[in-house]
């Protein structure tokens, strides 16, 4: 089985000083700001397409060259941000534990799928932590499209999808998830919407003992779906 991970809101915290440092990396490049019809318009919630659809009325070029100076002003943003808050984008020691309990497992690989940029979420991932090389990992560098991040984590992994669960906080999460056929374990502090969106597995906390329970359960529902 493979157990793929969200980071922001999943693995990590800090979410708000995440948001701050990206809106303003968007202002302060672009000139231009993000409404909240925007953001009810977004049908990819990854950094790269937030920044295409902010940017949609230029040629692909320009977004492309803009978004790299989004990215990289938004890097400096959490260092800042990590710097006035030393606690910001930590992660919790049970999580810590939890990845290092499915590192050595006989049967479960993991792997990282994030719709952030490599750049940034090694930055929040380090201060975390959780060194972000030491696990296969695909993020919004390798694709704008979540289902296609996940989809590439899963062939770095050399797993195939029918083997592979996903782990998230977000409703763009389950949508994802939908696309790929694959089934989702919501986490973080939305739980409420994710049950709401449909969300057949809910972890309060990330913990080895529940988060393996659940991977049970899924394998078992597998195996009785193939009979």
């Amino acid at each position: 089985m493979l157990v793929v991970f969200d980071v922001d809101g999943t693995l990590i915290d800090g979410e708000a000083y995440d948001w701050k440092s990206f809106n303003d990396a968007f202002t302060e490049v672009t000139g231009r700001s993000f409404t909240i019809e925007f953001w009810k318009s977004l049908d990819e919630v990854t950094a790269s397409a937030i920044v295409h659809q902010g940017l949609a009325d230029l040629p692909e070029n320009e977004r492309a060259e803009l978004e790299l100076l989004v990215r990289d002003r938004c890097l400096e943003n959490l260092r800042a941000e990590r710097k006035r808050n030393p606690t910001a984008f930590g992660s919790s020691l049970a999580t810590r534990e939890l990845l290092q309990h499915l590192e050595a497992h006989d049967s479960i690989d993991l792997a990282i799928a994030t719709g952030d940029w490599h750049k940034t979420i090694e930055f929040k991932l380090e201060a975390a932590e959780i060194e972000l090389e030491r696990y296969v990992h695909a993020t919004s560098s390798d694709s704008p499209i979540r289902s296609n991040i996940i989809q590439i984590a899963a062939n770095r992994s050399r797993r195939q999808l029918k083997d592979t669960i996903y782990v998230g906080d977000g409703v763009w999460d389950i949508r994802a998830c939908h696309m790929l056929g694959i089934p989702f374990i919501g986490t973080g502090q939305r739980v409420d919407a994710l049950k709401d969106a449909g969300a057949q597995w809910i972890l309060e906390e990330l913990e080895t003992e529940a988060l393996l329970g659940i991977v049970e359960q899924i394998g078992k529902a597998r195996t009785i779906d193939k009979s």
